[in-house]
């Protein structure tokens, strides 16, 4: 009888060993998209983002599409995590230090090294320049650099075949929000001029929302291939550039967590 018990146990404990993948549908506040980009566009430049990336990188591109200059001042610009303001410059020298060693062996077989270090010193930059029909990109901010929003796996869930192939099924559990009941909300301000000196300056606001969070097993969101090929394969389900995933296997060591129970 003790023998089946264990057996019971250790069949348990190998079911319950599932990794587990959650990911985050947002949506945009007047901004359309395109070919599964958020496109925001004035008459003087265009924004592409794309977030999808682990843990949600914002990423954005900014097309001058003007016959001349574009300026930003990141000073006056600023990721705007629920309300909390993050800034992209800060007025900070920072120092880069680069080691370069060598290593040779002597007559006697004794191996020596040998070495010179080399420090410079550089400022981020305030203001960027933008060419006219010319490009900027940036990535700084992760969207959920240090938590995940954990689902309760009690209903709200759609059983589908494990991936493409598979004769297997699984559990994909949902969770909608509004705008209002969104556990984040994000903004990306940004400071505008068509002279260095800004004697006269325009503002973009662009803001965004979590509005769905889908958990499933790893297997599911990989695929067949694995996670080698995850992020390289446009034709996986849930691969689109607004939206995002965290790999709750990578979360072991998380101390703050927000808990979002499926209704």
């Amino acid at each position: 009888m003790k023998i089946k018990l264990i057996l019971v146990a250790l069949s348990l404990s190998f079911l319950s060993c599932k990794s587990y993948v959650q990911v985050y549908e947002t949506k945009a506040d007047n901004i359309k998209t395109i070919e599964n980009a958020y496109v925001f566009e004035n008459d003087s430049l265009t924004i592409t983002y794309n977030f999808w990336q682990e843990k949600g990188l914002m990423e954005f591109v900014i097309y001058n599409k003007l016959e001349v200059p574009l300026y930003i001042d990141w000073r006056k610009s600023s990721y705007v995590d629920n309300s909390v303001k993050l800034n992209y410059w800060e007025d900070v020298e920072t120092t880069n230090a680069l080691f370069r060693s060598y290593y040779s062996t002597s007559f006697y077989g004794m191996r020596n090294s040998s070495g010179r270090s080399t420090a410079t010193k550089s400022k981020q930059e305030r203001i960027t320049f933008i060419p006219p029909k010319a490009i900027y990109s940036r990535a700084q901010y992760y969207l959920l650099p240090r938590t995940d929003l954990i689902l309760d796996k009690t209903d709200s869930f759609k059983e589908v075949p494990l991936y493409d192939t598979s004769k297997k099924n699984t559990k994909v559990y949902t969770k909608a929000f509004t705008k209002e009941e969104s556990p984040l909300i994000f903004r990306n301000f940004l400071t505008f001029s068509l002279t260095e000196a800004f004697n006269s300056e325009f503002y973009v606001d662009n803001q965004f929302h979590i509005s769905k969070i889908l958990k499933m097993e790893d297997k599911h969101f990989y695929g067949k291939d694995g996670k080698l090929v995850r992020t390289r394969n446009k034709n996986l389900p849930f691969q689109d550039d607004r939206y995002f995933f965290i790999n709750l296997a990578h979360q072991k060591k998380t101390f703050k967590v927000r808990r979002v129970h499926i209704k």
